[in-house]
């Protein structure tokens, strides 16, 4: 399949402006094409503070081009993006045409609904199939958003759902199911770092150490894992705790950095639940764990870190919360909790801390489980996705 794969050319909207897991999910799938030979063009914000997500880019090899994309609602913000946003959309599919009468792709990939709206007169315009991968839920929340999906889903000529649950998400939105496939990430391949103490495993008699990664936010649940630490923590006092995700000084962090202050205030739980902000090594700090704890109180896609846990070859405890349920076997290479609760929570810790060995011994379980998410195949299926989206897949296999 790889002979013909120098004939397929993507261009990207790729957008961002902050890398998050479904950015993160996408920069797998370029680099996958990129590294089997295909050419891929991605369309990126234009301002410098988009700088971080360039460099992410051009890391793993890709090419980019900086181009105009309008904004969606944001706080304080609603003038200035009412001044900016008609300035920003003509001059955007403007650049995006010329983008593509250069390029010449064979199709166009994209990921976010608010990138396909920055350049919808432009889509409508040129012929090139879109694959579209869906990493979350259809928006669907107002009549504009429905009836942009619409749109989507008459344009797309490929879905490519990251789980089951998010399949069957789209079939019910719309999405032809003989259109839609399912095509799990790879565990992302993140910067490695020295910049902090990680903790490591060592002996049996060592401490038990307890990982949330992730956005400290109230719908991603980390206060439940801090509410049921802090009761099994006086049974099992060499337990720790690590809540490592972003707590910066923006109000958008406000919340985080309550949770944070509150646990600090009091001196025996400063000693044992840490927060050592945002890590970009993730598999560094995975490695010295235990147990990882994915207690989202939304319907999570997938959850990236769950794929890093078992790489790492660590179980995880999940909420049964969307797509996280399907990517762990309960009682073989981690927990899938019966409800979103502090008590479902306590229950899982304490299985896990009143039987020594469990987690290993499932952690090994984890990392075997990983082949059935196909990350051994990854770039292969990307491709295969890649070409039934341009109709080319069949005449290669003729």
């Amino acid at each position: 399949m790889t002979s013909g794969s120098s004939e397929l050319r993507v261009l990207s909207l790729f957008g961002a402006r902050v890398i998050f897991g479904a950015e993160r999910e996408n920069i797998e799938v370029l680099s996958a094409l990129r590294e089997k030979g295909i050419e891929v063009l991605c369309l990126v914000r234009h301002e410098e503070w988009n700088r971080e997500i360039w460099q992410a880019l051009e890391s793993r090899g890709l090419t980019l081009a900086r181009v105009q994309y309008i904004d969606g609602w944001l706080p304080g913000w609603r003038l200035w993006i009412l001044l900016r946003n008609p300035i920003a959309f003509l001059v955007g599919n403007i650049q995006f045409l010329r983008h593509a009468w250069r390029f010449r792709p064979t199709h166009l990939h994209a990921f976010n609904n608010l990138y396909v709206l920055s350049f919808l007169p432009a889509l409508l315009l040129v012929r090139q199939p879109v694959i579209y991968r869906c990493g979350d839920k259809p928006v669907a929340h107002r009549m504009m958003w429905r009836l942009l999906w619409r749109v989507i889903v008459r344009r797309s000529a490929r879905f490519l759902a990251v789980s089951r649950f998010i399949a069957e998400e789209l079939v019910s939105s719309g999405a032809p199911r003989e259109r839609v496939e399912i095509l799990y990430p790879r565990p992302p391949r993140r910067k490695a770092s020295v910049a902090h103490e990680y903790p490591r495993r060592a002996a049996s008699d060592r401490e038990f150490h307890i990982v949330f990664v992730g956005q400290i936010t109230e719908v991603k649940g980390p206060h439940l894992l801090v509410e049921a630490f802090r009761r099994v923590a006086p049974t099992f006092p060499r337990v720790r705790l690590t809540i490592a995700g972003r707590i910066s000084d923006w109000r958008g962090d406000d919340w985080a950095r309550r949770l944070r202050d509150d646990v600090y205030a009091h001196k025996s739980e400063a000693e044992r639940i840490s927060f050592p902000g945002f890590i970009e090594d993730v598999a560094g700090l995975l490695s010295g764990c235990d147990l990882l704890v994915a207690p989202s109180l939304i319907e999570e896609a997938l959850g990236l870190v769950v794929l890093e846990a078992k790489e790492a070859g660590i179980p995880a405890v999940v909420f049964p919360s969307g797509g996280l349920p399907e990517m762990i076997d309960h009682g073989l290479d981690g927990w899938v909790c019966p409800e979103k609760s502090v008590d479902a929570l306590v229950d899982a810790l304490l299985f896990y801390l009143s039987k020594p060995g469990e987690a290993a011994r499932q952690g090994t379980a984890a990392l075997e489980s990983l082949g059935k998410f196909g990350a051994a195949d990854f770039a292969d299926r990307c491709i295969r996705a890649h070409w039934l989206a341009t109709g080319a897949f069949r005449q290669l296999a003729s």
